[in-house]
């Protein structure tokens, strides 16, 4: 594991050194943080001479959100062309800009600046360029907004893998922008032998062309999981069979609807509805070795047979990092809640909450450090698939794709409890990574970041904490570990690539699990 590691390392800043030879800016450039492309001039400018204003500096109104400083020379808007959307409807971009033709406006109106950074927020555009050229009539002026459009059309999600117990796969495909028309329709599978499912989602956040968002998402699963942690035993048709893991096979079917609404451009209210059928074929009886003592295996609070999951969801979000794939500064933030109650038709009877926040800290020249924060409550007893799994805070064990799991490692890298842990009720995570940006274009690829990272995070259930540790002494009795990883983070035109020392813990089973 050692050499292996060392050789990552190698391949990594071997990786940097070329790009960053190759990609060296000229002197007294600026690049811009969001695009990576090179400022050589304001947000908006004239491409000629510019008109007489509409009102000199003395008479000039006072604009919206008018930033401190001297009146600048105002002129009227008399109407907006569009340049460069061979896809994208012109209507899409209109609806992010504040100013309309016949309003007051200056060449450092802060909406101009706004309305780019919106733009580019999209992902549908490389860049975004504005320029101002004389009206029909003295003190008007026309803004040209003219656009560099990117592919929409994105490969997300693409992963394979072997696990100790089975090959799997999957693969998603996004168009961010059907049709040059801002909906978003998305398509993910997973599979393995003898697993599959997938989901289906269209999502507007204009709906009918208003500040109301609609979103509706379909999903699928023929799956099973593993559970028991030492020595399973299992009672199947009556007869006790020792096995590796505990097999529970299930379906499930359902669909979620819901709106949400942009408030002050930064954040994001939603609010769903979530409705499945399951089916699950639990087994009678199952018992194994844990916390030092024989104990009969918790089958994930799956109700055997027919069952129904109804729940209300809803949650904020607040996004202001300056770029959606390769960011280098900003913040993301996302509190969610999710109540199901028989009151609302299910079978289940539970409350869930996460909270997570990213928060970047630039350093200069592209480089930052990204300071992760997750924590998530459950209270109740929710079906395993909708608890929080080890496997996805630890980058040296398989994690799930479309909430199915291929695996029945666990990691232990500090020889704690987090052994003993699986689907849990309460999870906590800190996470730091380095990110260096290696490359940037408009080509094929539009970025490339290199990145370091580490963390610890914390799992376990509410009846873990109420039993006695035994095997475990000192710090060992609280269920934490550690994780780190290394790689490249591509940014392509056909969607975004990793790299990572976690990937090749996915392709060699039991690589990065402790013995």
């Amino acid at each position: 594991m050692k050499s292996i590691t060392s050789l990552l390392c190698f391949g990594f800043f071997t990786l940097a050194s070329l790009c960053a030879a190759a990609q060296e800016d000229p002197p007294e450039t600026i690049v811009d943080p969001k695009t990576g492309e090179t400022i050589t001039e304001p947000v908006v400018s004239w491409v000629e001479d510019p008109t007489e204003p509409m009102f000199d500096e003395e008479a000039s109104p006072v604009l919206p959100d008018e930033q401190e400083g001297p009146p600048a020379p105002r002129y009227g808007l008399q109407k907006i062309v569009i340049k460069g959307n061979r896809k994208t409807m012109r209507r899409v971009i209109l609806r992010y800009l504040d100013l309309k033709p016949g309003e007051v406006f200056s060449v450092n109106d802060p909406r101009l600046e706004m309305a780019r950074y919106r733009l580019l927020a999209t992902g549908f555009f490389n860049s975004v360029n504005m320029s101002l050229k004389r009206g029909e009539r003295r003190g008007w002026a026309v803004l040209v907004i003219r656009v560099k459009e990117r592919n929409t059309i994105r490969i997300k999600d693409f992963m394979f893998g072997f696990s100790e117990i089975t090959p799997y796969g999957s693969i998603g495909v996004t168009d961010n922008s059907f049709l040059g028309s801002g909906i978003q329709l998305s398509g993910s599978v997973v599979a393995s032998k003898k697993q599959f499912g997938y989901r289906l989602a269209l999502a507007d956040d204009h709906f009918l062309n208003s500040d109301v968002g609609l979103h509706v998402e379909g999903l699928y699963a023929n799956a099973r999981d593993f559970f028991g942690h030492d020595n399973i035993q299992v009672n199947a048709a009556g007869d006790d069979i020792n096995e590796p893991y505990a097999v529970l096979n299930y379906k499930r079917a359902g669909v979620q609807i819901g709106t949400g609404y942009t408030l002050l451009l930064d954040y994001f209210f939603w609010l769903d509805y979530h409705i499945e059928a399951i089916s699950a074929d639990v087994p009678t009886a199952g018992s194994h070795y844990s916390f030092g003592e024989r104990r009969p295996i918790e089958f994930g609070h799956l109700l055997p047979g027919n069952s129904a999951l109804s729940s209300i969801m809803f949650g904020l979000a607040r996004d202001t990092r300056d770029h959606q794939v390769l960011p280098s500064e900003g913040s993301l933030t996302d509190f969610t809640v999710e109540l199901s109650t028989e009151v609302i038709g299910s079978d289940y009877d539970y409350s869930k909450f996460t909270l997570a926040h990213d928060t970047y800290f630039p350093l200069g020249k592209g480089h930052s450090i990204r300071l992760g924060l997750f924590g998530g409550l459950i209270m109740g007893e929710s079906p395993f698939y909708n608890q929080f799994f080890v496997g996805d805070y630890s980058a040296f064990i398989p994690s799930r794709l479309l909430e199915l799991n291929f695996s029945h490692l666990q990691p232990s890298l500090l020889n704690t409890s987090v052994q003993e842990m699986r689907y849990e009720d309460m999870v906590g995570s800190l996470n730091l990574e380095y990110s260096i940006p290696f490359y940037r274009g408009a080509g094929l690829i539009y970025g490339i970041n290199g990145f370091v990272g580490a963390g610890i995070f914390a799992i376990a259930s509410r009846e873990d904490l109420r039993t006695d540790p035994k095997g475990y002494q000192g710090y060992e009795v609280v269920p934490m570990d550690l994780t780190f990883d290394l790689g490249v983070r591509i940014d392509t035109k056909i969607g975004v690539l990793i790299f990572s020392m976690s990937n090749l813990f996915r392709l060699i089973p039991n690589l990065g699990v402790a013995e």
